[in-house]
């Protein structure tokens, strides 16, 4: 637990909270986990996902609030996993999606072996190294043209693999800070953490990468938005430079210099970009990445005017 805190300590010496409001954690509480027991995303008819409760359960943690996790980990555990210890990602009222979302399936292990470092309690330990050797299933290793070992990991159990042509993989569910705990003590993990830092992350990134089977490459396939840029704090959360990142999202940030702004979708190599804004929160992992002032002020000025944002308000704790 230590290593964690002093991750997330770090971040709070960047200025961000200069003039603005300070989201607490009890803030948070109030507007996102009205109940005690689940995480709601008000700007999507307040669904709950498995992503929402590993990060709220994580927040639990640093937060020293373990009432709090333990009901947000029995909630989760009663309605959303499955046989297999993975999690169903999409909750309303009830599961309305059975397969899972890698992602979430992360978030929650990590926070349950966290807990177990924090409060000691076995039993949490014992149940996320359930779920991690479950995960370890949706690991493909592929030789690329250059006879390196691609660790591809599938974002769900269902639905992203043709193994005759193609591996669809989403970049942002590589969770750095996580996959570099988890690769000092195995060796599987420990070749996905390097796949992470020394090949993936190198690569131009957009939200969806296909792995091509015959080609034996990765491919953007979808356009660049909120959820691929999470892979910027989450490689400054694990301690690792963030230069390489620069050149994954270097035309996103040039299209930023010359417009102002950051489309929500943005589209590589178009002409075209859609007008609606990216929100607050990607101006400040922009703002890690490349340091510019800018992000800073465009951030600043969107945050007063969107008091609901889940995701956003989630990082705000994470970094602040």
């Amino acid at each position: 637990m230590k290593r964690l805190l002093i991750i997330f300590s770090v971040l709070g010496f960047l200025g961000f909270s200069n003039g603005q409001e300070i989201l607490t954690w009890q803030n948070y509480k109030n507007k996102y986990i009205p109940n005690g027991s689940y995480v709601i995303d008000p700007y999507n008819e307040n669904r709950v996902t498995s992503e929402s409760q590993g990060y709220g359960m994580i927040l639990a943690i640093l937060n020293d609030d373990k009432t709090t996790f333990d009901n947000l980990w029995q909630w989760t555990r009663k309605n959303l996993q499955r046989e297999d210890y993975l999690f169903s990602w999409l909750w309303n009222d009830e599961v309305k999606d059975k397969n899972n979302a890698t992602d979430g399936d992360f978030l929650i292990a990590y926070a349950l072996l966290k807990a177990y470092e924090k409060w000691g309690d076995k039993a949490y330990k014992d149940e996320g190294e359930k779920i991690f050797n479950s995960l370890k299933n949706l690991i493909v290793i592929v030789k690329d043209n250059k006879l390196k070992d691609n660790y591809l990991l599938l974002p769900a159990t269902y639905g992203f693999s043709n193994e005759k042509y193609d591996i669809v993989i989403f970049p942002s569910y590589y969770i750095t800070f996580i996959l570099k705990e988890l690769s000092y003590k195995d060796n599987l993990w420990k070749g996905v953490y390097n796949y992470t830092k020394n090949i993936l992350f190198k690569t131009i990134l957009s939200t969806n990468l296909k792995f091509n089977l015959i080609e034996k490459k990765l491919i953007p396939i979808s356009p660049v938005n909120l959820d691929v840029y999470r892979v910027i704090p989450y490689t400054y959360m694990a301690k690792e430079s963030l230069e390489d990142l620069k050149t994954s999202f270097s035309e996103v940030d040039s299209f930023f210099k010359a417009k102002g702004y950051i489309p929500f979708n943005y589209n590589l190599g178009s002409l075209q970009q859609e007008v609606s804004e990216s929100p607050f929160c990607v101006y400040r992992f922009f703002y890690l990445l490349y340091n510019d002032e800018k992000y800073l002020e465009r951030y600043k000025v969107l945050k007063n005017n969107d008091k609901n944002n889940y995701f956003c308000d989630t990082f705000e704790l994470f970094l602040d």
